[in-house]
């Protein structure tokens, strides 16, 4: 197992040592949301895996600038909003809704535990980096203007499709395109669209307009890197072509060579083994899925399939989730008065031992391409290994809690929240003595198989706020 971290780059199809092109520090680029409509639980999969892998990143020491820029210029957010302005429905301007759907995916993100990006830059906001990179473009014998726009020359790219695994000839042979007799071929991409858009229109060397698409990701993320190649480029795996190819034949077209040192890619995401479409009604939502379970629970989910497999997403598989992180905390939740009172300290020993073996297994299944499952796999054991010392009652509450301890800040590692819900004693109306008298009566209310007593007894504590558990040394307790 690899101690140092590896991925798999999608430029060349094998996992390898992440090595970025200053030692300490990682310039790491994601491609954000084009917010026309809310986040969905497809986008929340691809910035959860990511935003695991950049806490890796720095738990292994690096120094990390993430950047995940916003694409609130765009033909489906121009679209969107015309459709608005005809039906004389709010956000009828594109920037107006763009910053709407923005600000409720920051939100969304929040709720889910990622971490917000050292950069997220807007395209509109970035105009003249844009503008000013087509031109580098154009010197470089790359890109042509038009009566329609700029475009880059694909046949000047001998690489182009190296990404994707295509040919040029291939790609020819099954491109769908615009037709537009302005273009040297086909397949040639905007970078720059003569038209005016009200709201979104700017004036360049070409005439007034706004940038294509591919073009966006490429100024922005190299005005954050100052001009130096990305150590990682990553998005989900649909935007391996043409995006993310076009992304390349234009940086290197600028001069930027290599543009990433490393391409990372998820795998796609299904409903009940559908594609998500809103015409199947299985497109859900973040604020839908928030109705029904938390922010760990599905970072929980996504995390227990590797960042590269498709995923299926389903009630049964979150519930799942959802009941497994509920179980890992309790089995890291002591209860009052739990310990031994004479420790064992061969049991001691073997049980920081045995939490410490799986937790270096969890480091190296963690280095070896990001494999959350297994990796996680050895933190649920490791909580298993905490309950088992638990109920054999030979371990100190100190020896409980040091094991427990490791293996929910191993959790934290990637952003999963495993800590056991409590209260503090103050919360509860009930004093310590006053528990423990209540549960010395429910004893002896249970030894007179007087069960609806013990019942109202359990309730009575409930309703305080204490949270019994009966085991074969004893009933313990703690407030939750």
């Amino acid at each position: 197992m690899p101690s140092v971290l590896q991925l798999h780059n999608t430029l060349t199809e094998r996992v390898e040592p992440f090595s970025p092109r200053v030692a300490g520090q990682a310039y790491v680029y994601v491609c954000g949301l084009t917010p026309y409509d809310s986040m969905h639980i497809g986008h929340a999969r691809t910035f959860v895996s990511f935003d695991i892998l950049r806490r890796w990143m720095a738990h292994t020491g690096l120094e990390v600038v993430f950047i995940q820029n916003v694409t609130d210029i765009d033909d489906k957010i121009i679209k969107r909003a015309k459709e608005n302005k005809e039906k004389k429905r709010p956000l009828a301007a594109p920037l107006e809704l763009s910053a709407h759907f923005d600000a409720l995916s920051r939100q969304d993100m929040k709720s889910l535990g990622i971490l917000a990006p050292t950069h997220m830059p807007k395209i509109s906001e970035h105009i003249p980096q844009t503008i000013s990179l087509i031109q580098k473009i154009i010197a470089n014998g790359h890109a042509y203007a038009t009566q329609s726009g700029v475009y880059f020359d694909i046949s000047s790219f001998p690489n182009y499709g190296l990404l994707s695994g295509q040919n040029l000839e291939k790609i020819k042979a099954g491109a769908r395109v615009e037709i537009n007799e302005d273009k040297r071929n086909p397949e040639d991409f905007a970078l720059w669209k003569l038209e005016e858009t009200e709201g979104c229109t700017y004036d360049s060397p070409w005439g007034q307009g706004r940038p294509g698409w591919h073009i966006e990701c490429s100024s922005m993320s190299l005005h954050y890197t100052h001009g130096h190649p990305l150590d990682l480029h990553g998005g989900a795996r649909d935007l391996i072509f043409p995006h993310h190819e076009n992304e390349i034949a234009q940086s290197e077209g600028a001069g930027v060579v290599p543009f990433s040192r490393h391409w990372v890619h998820t795998g796609f995401l299904t409903v009940n083994g559908e594609k998500m479409s809103k015409s199947l009604g299985n497109f859900i939502t973040l604020a839908d899925a928030f109705q029904k379970w938390d922010g760990p629970s599905m970072r929980l989910f996504f995390a227990l399939t590797h960042y590269r497999s498709p995923i299926d997403f389903s009630e049964a598989a979150l519930n799942a989730a959802k009941n497994t992180l509920d179980n890992v905390r309790r089995s890291l939740t002591l209860m009052e008065g739990e310990g031994a009172k004479q420790p064992d300290e061969a049991a001691e020993r073997g049980l920081t031992a045995s939490v410490d073996g799986k937790l270096a297994s969890f480091t190296s299944f963690m280095n070896n391409d990001l494999d959350t499952p297994q990796a996680l796999a050895e933190l649920i054991e490791a909580s298993k290994l905490v309950a088992r010392a638990r109920a054999e009652n030979q371990c100190s509450k100190h020896a409980l809690q040091a094991g427990a301890k490791k293996i929910i800040q191993s959790f934290a590692i990637l952003g999963i929240d495993a800590a056991p819900a409590s209260a503090p004693a103050s919360s509860s109306k009930l004093s310590a003595s006053e528990i423990e008298a209540l549960i010395s009566q429910r004893e002896d209310a249970r030894k007179k198989k007087d069960f609806k007593a013990a019942d109202a007894i359990r309730k009575q504590l409930s309703d305080a706020g204490v949270i019994l558990e009966d085991s074969k040394d004893g009933v313990k307790w703690r407030f939750g």
